[in-house]
């Protein structure tokens, strides 16, 4: 072995070595944080996958491969969950094979209080990097081989305004808690400016309950980019009661409480 061999090898070893130590912390920290809630990292994507995913969507084999464990360990966790009572399940009434998962009132609670500052944690872990280095670093990992054809890294792809636009038109139409929760995480500390414009002008659309409270409740409780759009939503409803609440908890100003 030359010496050039032996140093593309030691290459290799430190930047995967480096790799694993990223996904190790960050591993770390989302348990931690997951722990006050009753939650794992695991638990915790499977609600996720149910509350996100389609009508008839399979879960076992796919959510096992995203999860990286066996579909066994998916199947325990599912079990536990049921036990929990924070998912139901149900039959298929034209395929007995079949089962439909749905999210418990209570599963939804709890992920309404969580969502928001789980995304809040993982925005502050990657404010370093831009969106343009964010989409090269899942395009510089897709490289990696892990010697497994099923094992796959999400790959994500930047959206033109033209795209953001129409799908932040039509989560404001659904008005969903989900709707409103992607919505939102538009609003972080680096959005650009025509994003704020399309976020606010189809956030004042959202007429559907559900997501009127998903609204308010990142006016109490997300960023402060969030609470200003949340804001101005109410204030152009003249529901002043909730924005009074928010300025005497000292969570918005009096220019953002009462400018719209």
């Amino acid at each position: 072995m030359n010496e050039n061999t032996t140093e593309i090898d030691d290459l290799n070893f430190y930047t995967l070595l480096a790799v694993l130590q990223s996904g190790m912390w960050l591993q770390a920290d989302f348990e931690r944080f997951l722990e006050p809630y009753g939650l794992s990292h695991s638990r915790f994507s499977i609600l996720l996958w149910i509350k996100h995913a389609q009508e008839g969507e399979p879960m076992g084999h796919e959510l096992a491969h995203r999860l990286g464990v066996a579909k066994s360990t998916v199947s325990r966790l599912v079990e536990k969950l049921l036990a929990d009572d924070l998912i139901r399940c149900e039959q298929d009434p034209d395929d007995a094979r079949k089962k439909h998962y749905s999210l418990t009132p209570q599963a939804s609670e709890l992920l309404t209080s969580i969502i928001p500052r789980y995304l809040c944690r993982m925005r502050d872990m990657a404010k370093e990097l831009n969106e343009g280095e964010k989409v090269n670093l899942i395009g510089l990992l897709s490289k990696i081989d892990f010697l497994d054809s099923d094992k796959r890294i999400i790959r994500g792809t930047v959206k033109t305004i033209a795209d953001k636009a129409e799908e932040i038109k039509g989560l404001c139409e659904r008005g969903r808690s989900r709707d409103i929760d992607r919505v939102l995480d538009f609003l972080n500390d680096k959005v650009d400016i025509p994003t704020t414009k399309i976020v606010d002008y189809y956030l004042g659309t959202v007429m559907n309950p559900e997501g009127i409270r998903q609204i308010e409740h990142y006016l109490f409780h997300g960023n402060q980019v969030q609470r200003n759009y949340c804001t101005l939503y109410f204030s152009r409803r003249n529901e002043w009661e909730i924005v009074n609440k928010a300025f005497k908890m000292g969570l918005i100003d009096q220019i953002q409480a009462y400018s719209r």
